[in-house]
């Protein structure tokens, strides 16, 4: 206990020492402050190891959810890689495409321009040569008279209706061959006729 005295030495007052009952309440009431004290920091303890388990657990959702959007972002690189790939590829094919069409359609051009000029030549070409034959053959003659000779069937008179015939081509003057000048016929200056019966 403690007295008003500074100077111990002149202390007079006796310090009554404890009883054994006392000795023995003092004893558990510092025991209980001690479990009081443990307990408090055992609360204190399970309340520091719910918050960090929270603080984990916050942490490791919030680590699957980044690492979620990680691989949808990824994912969706992915998918519009493919598609630029796919785009790509029908382009170029398309381009192919276009190319061989272009080559087919200048192939058939040049073939088509070719055989035009082969025409143009062999065109001109007849008409070179016929105007070297007409030269050559001079003026054509205008005949005024032609030399017919007609030949009937062996044996037999022409009975009623009967028709002419050109020996050569064989051909049956008949409809419109019939209103056509012997010039046109080719039977000037000279042909042959047959006379026959069909």
């Amino acid at each position: 206990m403690r007295t008003e005295h500074v100077n111990f030495a002149e202390s007079t007052t006796a310090i009554k020492p404890l009883t054994e009952g006392e000795k023995q309440a003092k004893l558990a009431e510092l025991k209980q402050r001690l479990a009081d004290k443990r307990a408090a920091k055992a609360l204190a303890d399970k309340e520091d190891q719910k918050t960090s388990e929270k603080i984990r657990r916050k942490a490791g959702q919030d680590m699957t959810e980044v690492k979620a959007k990680l691989e949808e972002k990824e994912m969706k690189k992915l998918v519009e890689a493919k598609k630029r790939e796919k785009e790509e590829e029908r382009l170029a094919k398309a381009a192919i495409k276009a190319k061989i069409e272009a080559d087919k359609a200048e192939r058939a051009r040049k073939k088509q321009e070719a055989a035009a000029g082969h025409q143009q030549a062999a065109a001109a070409q007849a008409a070179a040569a016929a105007a070297d034959a007409s030269a050559r053959a001079g003026p054509a003659k205008v005949y005024t008279e032609a030399r017919l000779q007609i030949r009937q069937p062996e044996g037999q008179q022409p009975i009623g209706a009967f028709k002419l015939m050109t020996t050569f081509p064989r051909k049956v003057l008949d409809g419109d061959d019939l209103e056509k000048s012997l010039n046109e016929l080719q039977l000037v200056p000279s042909g042959a006729l047959a006379v026959t019966n069909n």
